[in-house]
């Protein structure tokens, strides 16, 4: 990945790299907190990612490891009025708190960074086996939240 230097789009200002501070963002109970984030940014505070694919680089470094959560996804049952369901004993799941995941990210020699998060935890009525939504689902929703937390730092795309 290389750091964009390019001018800021704005107010053609010299951009710089630099630390943000902690952003958050949420998505379907889905939450995403980055912390130390490297971007650039010019003397009027305008911000831009460092690189293009830098919002796909954090995605894939993120869902890299096997499992982001050591808890199952669960099974998704139904065409229109989609369910979850227990992936063990197929019986309906219902919500019950939330579970979290921390990574320190480094992403092509900039400073590392951190992120944590947070996903809805699901168990079922019947054998009490825990699970999280759906791999897919669980994806779309840290992509959204990702860029609900990029929005709220003021950090554009190039």
């Amino acid at each position: 990945m290389k750091v964009n230097s390019m001018r800021c789009k704005l107010c053609h200002g010299e951009m710089a790299l630099c630390s943000l501070e902690a952003m958050a963002g949420e998505e379907h109970g889905v939450r995403m907190s980055i912390e130390g984030m490297p971007a650039m940014q010019c003397a009027r505070g305008h911000r831009r990612f460092v690189a293009p694919d830098f919002a796909v680089k954090l995605m894939q470094a993120l869902v890299a490891e096997d499992k982001l959560v050591p808890l199952e996804p669960a099974a998704e049952k139904g065409l229109l009025r989609k369910q979850y369901c227990c992936p063990a004993c197929g019986r309906p799941l219902e919500g019950g708190g939330s579970v979290e995941a921390k990574r320190v990210l480094q992403l092509n020699g900039l400073e590392a960074f951190g992120v944590q998060v947070e996903l809805p935890k699901l168990r079922c009525a019947s054998c009490g086996r825990e699970s999280v939504p759906p791999e897919k689902a669980v994806v779309d929703d840290l992509m959204k939240a990702s860029a609900n937390a990029f929005r709220s730092a003021q950090v554009e795309p190039i």
